[in-house]
């Protein structure tokens, strides 16, 4: 009995292996191919020129620049968001019952795929409010979709912190406020 499941786990980790490498290899030569074939294309001409003929000539320089905004815009709006709302869940919230329905709020959130919160953004801020295909309607809508990890990975890092470095502070006088600020965010 013993011989044949050590047999039946040496079957399933050799296949086991088999799969991981077949994958590693299909994954090298979709490199490879990419690399062999698409890197002839990539000067500095085509990073920093504009598109022409419908795309069919030129650069990328709009779509870099495009991804750089979209990225400043929505890290301007959940960065503080997600901080505070978990400086708020972990120092603030003294009833568990509501720190349980923000963190079932936010691991709902977490688990929508991310065409929802695009078909959401697309409604709410391109047709609803107006604001038509833009940097900002973007970036809210891609900051509405990293806001529940920015939280509960904040949350995390903040618990993290020893209750020391807190006491610590407040002993030699320092305020609630003050001691999140300067000693428990940098250490988280």
């Amino acid at each position: 009995m013993r011989t044949a499941a050590r047999l039946e786990e040496r079957i399933f980790l050799s296949l086991h292996w088999a799969i991981a490498g077949l994958t590693l290899l299909i994954l090298a030569g979709i490199l490879w191919h990419i690399l062999r074939n698409g890197i002839s294309t990539v000067n500095l001409s085509f990073l920093l020129e504009t598109p022409r003929q419908m795309g069919k000539e030129g650069g990328i320089l709009p779509a870099i620049l495009g991804t750089i905004y979209l990225t400043i815009v929505s890290l301007t709006i959940a960065i503080p968001l997600g901080v505070g709302t978990a400086v708020y869940l972990t120092e603030y919230v003294s009833s568990e019952r509501l720190v349980r329905v923000i963190r079932f709020g936010t691991e709902s959130l977490a688990a929508v795929p991310s065409i929802i919160f695009g078909l959401f953004g697309f409604v709410l801020f391109v047709i609803a409010w107006g604001w038509g295909w833009s940097v900002l309607s973007g970036g809210l809508t891609l900051a509405l979709m990293i806001l529940p990890t920015l939280i509960r990975a904040s949350e995390e890092a903040i618990k993290m912190v020893p209750a020391s470095y807190q006491e610590g502070s407040m002993a030699l006088g320092a305020t609630k406020w003050y001691t999140i600020r300067k000693v428990i965010l940098p250490a988280a």
